[in-house]
């Protein structure tokens, strides 16, 4: 729930949570967000100065986008590309929560395993509790929508596959961009991918990019792209 997939709380490690639960001071992950500064002082570890960074960024959290909640409630066989379909396709967990597998199942990617899982998690009472708890702490349960007409998507529809290790993007980051820019960060290289972004220690993605004459570029290409004002734009530089 903590990860930096989720709800990426930073300072909140497997010790702290371990502590945390010992004292009892919670029992679930939505007895977080009733946390106090004192609950936390006077732990292991845990100063004042630590304490109130901790509270700041349990605040913060509250505020994150729908598809980092619902990886962060662990339904089974929903990972964090399973909850970002989910939440760019329903946007709000109310309707989530009384979707039927009927509805679920035809979504991209999506299978009747995963469907039912999804049906199934919110059907249970502890889990309903859990929810309900979060919301009244105030914790968003809406997709934040960050398109507005300044922003093109200049990677329509292109299927863009990440490898290696970039010198100063994380995964994820690049990932959002593509993802921003109306495109699509997909895991294997194939005849209908747009093009590659490889770093360092590239393997077996860029080998057979180059044997099916993909187009490769590095991070600074990738940045460079990301700037531009078009599709055309990106599918003339690509050349």
């Amino acid at each position: 729930f903590v990860s930096r997939d989720a709800m990426n709380i930073d300072g909140l490690g497997e010790s702290i949570i371990t502590l945390l639960l010992e004292q009892k001071l919670i029992k679930d992950i939505s007895d977080l967000y009733y946390l106090k500064k004192e609950d936390l002082v006077n732990l292991e570890r845990m100063g004042d100065k630590s304490a109130s960074n901790l509270i700041n960024a349990i605040e913060k959290s509250k505020s994150n986008d729908l598809y980092r909640l619902i990886n962060g409630l662990g339904i089974k066989h929903i990972g964090v590309k399973g909850a970002k379909i989910i939440a760019n396709e329903f946007k709000d967990l109310d309707v989530i929560m009384n979707l039927n597998t009927n509805q679920l199942v035809n979504l991209e990617e999506f299978g009747e395993t995963m469907a039912d899982s999804v049906v199934e998690f919110f059907r249970e009472e502890k889990n309903i509790s859990v929810i309900e708890k979060l919301k009244n702490a105030g914790v968003n349960t809406k997709i934040i929508d960050n398109d507005n007409e300044d922003i093109i998507k200049i990677f329509d529809k292109m299927k863009i596959v990440l490898t290696g290790t970039l010198p100063t993007l994380k995964r994820n980051d690049a990932k959002d961009i593509i993802e921003k820019l109306g495109g699509k960060a997909t895991s294997s290289v194939s005849k209908s991918t747009s093009f590659v972004l490889a770093g360092e220690e590239a393997g077996s993605k860029l080998t057979k990019a180059n044997e099916l004459g993909i187009k490769v570029v590095d991070e600074e290409k990738f940045l460079e792209l990301s700037k531009l004002s078009s599709v055309e734009e990106v599918l003339e530089a690509l050349k």
